[in-house]
């Protein structure tokens, strides 16, 4: 009997190697935001992704959005000055809360 199921990727590591491409620079800007951050926001910053021209921000609860969100304009400055310019917004959001069922 003939197998009828198709690889994940047409038997192309193309895929996975774009994926694995995207993690990096998600991880390698993530780290970068949190270590420019000031006063230990950093700490408080789950995650930093390009969306379009903008910089996204997940930070860990909502209590540190605002400030990291005051911090956005020289978070844009200090990242051109590393070779990772914003050409759009600094946004920040709030990582979302797992719903707890009784």
């Amino acid at each position: 009997m003939a197998n009828t199921l198709k690889p994940l990727f047409g038997g192309s590591n193309l895929g996975l190697e774009q994926l694995a491409k995207r993690a990096a620079a998600a991880d390698s800007l993530t780290t970068m935001v949190q270590r420019e951050l000031p006063g230990g926001l950093g700490a408080h910053v789950v995650s930093a992704v390009r969306r379009d021209d903008d910089l996204v921000i997940i930070v860990d609860s909502a209590a540190w959005a605002a400030r990291v969100r005051y911090a956005g304009p020289r978070m844009k400055e200090q990242l051109a000055s590393l070779g990772e310019p914003v050409a759009g917004k600094v946004r920040v959001r709030v990582r979302g809360r797992e719903k707890k069922t009784a």
